[in-house]
């Protein structure tokens, strides 16, 4: 089963995302814990791409799709934006981050290290960037 989200590019609209990627997560076998991780995950995907590659345009829309099969779940965030390759992302340094107490730097890390799966697709003027879990 699809399902389909879409919202203007908007920090505010993080919320329906969180709840639309949660609605669309219930009754599966996933326990909530793996729910809110996969929650969690698309959430960032959407706030970077909201912040860094549509800049709060809230002219510009994005699109969020999940797509539930027996053994994956398929996330995918669409978008118009300038975009930003996830796979090239380099980790940051935790103990710098800890010790100058800066807030923010490790969203896509967390992503990386709940996904199975992390594919940036060109599309149209934009990108895709599918995020898949194994269940």
């Amino acid at each position: 089963m699809k399902n389909k989200l879409q919202i203007s590019c908007n920090r505010q609209n993080l919320k329906n995302v969180r709840e639309f990627i949660a609605r669309s997560l219930d009754g599966t076998k996933l326990s909530g814990v793996e729910i809110n991780s996969l929650v969690l995950a698309v959430d960032e995907v959407c706030a970077n791409v909201i912040i860094h590659s549509n800049k709060c345009n809230e002219n510009e829309k994005l699109e969020v799709f999940t797509e539930l099969k027996e053994n994956e779940v398929i996330f995918e965030v669409i978008d118009n934006g300038r975009g930003y390759d996830l796979r090239k992302h380099e980790a940051p340094n935790l103990k710098e981050i800890v010790k100058s107490k800066r807030k923010g730097g490790v969203g896509l890390l967390l992503v990386q290290k709940i996904m199975d799966e992390i594919d940036f697709i060109p599309y149209n003027k934009g990108h895709i960037i599918r995020l898949i879990k194994h269940i």
